[in-house]
């Protein structure tokens, strides 16, 4: 699925619901098998054993190199003395060079099989490379030779296509002629489905059988020395070849101004309700921590239509904000208690405090630049002399969001809203490599990050900023009824 395709994909794996709880750690199905499971990747590991059979399958047509595949089968089932499970570089790099000229006659045989194996002259450290030499003939285009190997990997780089599954059936299908894979009575239908591949059988089973089977079989070789050529073909294409980058995303457009207007106006209907709220200039916890709690969510959205924010990092951390926002208030509204309104007001008070006792001490050129210190030592004595603020090091409601969110019947605003986010505020790897990183597009270089120029085509988060706004809104006129303005969720967004 492309980046920025909101579409829902088919999702394959499991669910939240299979995962085992262990403590802190959600632990997948597969996680939880029996003894050690050995994992073995298509890609980085096994693809590259088979170079030859890729390039084949990218050059010929498939009823041709499926021909050719067949005819080797028939080649091992009458010399089952000389295979090597799966046909690789490494494995045929043992054959001497009869043995190898009888196993892989069919390919040795076809003048168009043997001129799309010419790039593997380019690697020189190929296992049976001597093997191959006296047939395939010279590189005369270089790049054009790197191009045709690029569009091997590309096309097989996926374990489940259809040229990858052709390729493991070949792995399959020598093994079972040379007798190296038996299959019981009851499993015969399923061995006469791979034996007349792809003719045979209902393919949507067959082909899931034929990978299944190729991979319980993909063992580490037994010569630890011929594991080597995987990683060394990777490092010789890395070395040889440059990084492509994926074309430069442009940003969505986007036009959030009358957004920005009607956002700015219900901050001003917002604050003309507080003052008809007010009954007293004395400390009212419960409207100065609703309304405050309300306009600050406001600001926080106006700040994240401005500037394109809402399509970069920054209108990710906004969110996160507004869902704290709006889980505390929901919090505490639920609550309604005299004591928690105070408990969130002093526990603000104590951590102004706090930061300033830790800023005083500092040289001047040591204080953050967007610290005014008279004005944080105003914030810690508003409410009363701050030799009487305790400060509090633990969370004013004793609860962590997740828990506050539970208690006041707001998980689902939770689940929605903040994980991702909170992944961009802590800098989790997820949201770095999301920002920072793109895919080198060079299938030899398995499509691995590099730095992309900085973000600007991230989804809009304004249309979320309002739901979470009106969200907010909501427990304002629960509080102190009546308020009706809402945002339009997506005034000014065009699709």
């Amino acid at each position: 699925m492309a980046r920025g395709d909101r579409s829902k994909s088919r999702h394959r794996g499991s669910r939240i619901r299979d995962h085992h709880r262990e403590g802190k750690r959600l632990l997948p199905p597969y996680a939880r098998l029996p003894g050690s499971v050995e994992l073995s990747s298509w890609r980085d590991e096994r693809l590259p054993e088979v170079i030859w059979a890729a390039l084949i399958c990218t050059r010929l047509t498939r009823d041709l190199y499926l021909g050719i595949f067949r005819d080797i089968s028939i080649a091992t089932k009458d010399n089952s003395e000389l295979v090597f499970e799966g046909m690789g570089h490494s494995r045929l790099a043992k054959l001497s060079a009869d043995e190898f000229k009888t196993l892989l006659a069919p390919v040795l045989n076809l003048k168009d099989a043997v001129a799309a194996l010419a790039p593997l002259r380019l690697l020189p450290d190929l296992p049976d490379i001597q093997h191959w030499l006296p047939y395939i003939p010279d590189i005369t285009n270089t790049q054009e030779a790197w191009t045709s190997l690029a569009e091997a990997i590309a096309a097989n780089s996926w374990h489940q296509s259809e040229s990858a599954t052709d390729i493991r059936w070949l792995k399959v299908i020598t093994m079972i002629t040379a007798g190296k894979i038996n299959y019981p009575g009851e499993m015969a239908e399923s061995f006469q489905s791979i034996l007349g591949y792809p003719a045979v059988g209902d393919m949507r089973k067959v082909r899931p059988l034929i990978r299944a089977t190729e991979m319980a079989f993909a063992m580490p070789i037994a010569d630890p020395t011929s594991s080597h050529w995987p990683l060394n073909f990777w490092k010789v294409c890395l070395n040889l070849t440059g990084c492509v980058p994926a074309p430069i995303r442009q940003p969505q457009d986007i036009n959030v101004s009358k957004m920005i207007d009607e956002t700015i106006r219900i901050y001003a209907v917002a604050a003309e309700h507080f003052h008809n709220s007010i009954s007293t200039t004395d400390i009212d916890d419960r409207l100065d921590g609703t309304f405050g709690l309300t306009l600050y969510g406001i600001v926080t959205q106006i700040t994240l239509l401005m500037s394109d924010s809402h399509q970069r990092v920054q209108g990710r951390l906004l969110v996160r904000t507004l869902v704290e926002i709006y889980i505390t208030l929901s919090f505490l509204i639920k609550k309604d208690d005299d004591v928690f309104w105070k408990r969130y007001r002093n526990y603000g008070s104590g951590q102004a405090k706090l930061a300033y006792l830790k800023l005083i001490d500092l040289d001047s050129d040591e204080v953050p630049s967007y610290v005014r210190l008279n004005e944080l030592e105003e914030l810690a004595n508003e409410d009363r002399w701050q030799e009487f603020v305790e400060i509090d090091l633990g969370n004013w409601a004793k609860l962590d969001l997740r828990r506050m969110s539970e208690e006041a019947g707001v998980k689902d605003v939770y689940d929605r809203y903040y994980s991702w986010p909170s992944g961009f505020v802590h800098g989790q790897w997820s949201a770095v490599r999301d920002t920072v990183f793109d895919l080198c597009v060079n299938p030899l270089h398995r499509y691995h990050r590099i730095p992309s120029p900085p973000r600007l085509d991230m989804g809009s988060v304004a249309p979320d900023g309002a739901k979470l706004v009106n969200l907010i809104l909501d427990l304002l006129n629960q509080a102190y009824p009546p308020f009706k303005p809402r945002l339009k969720v997506k005034h000014g967004i065009q699709d």
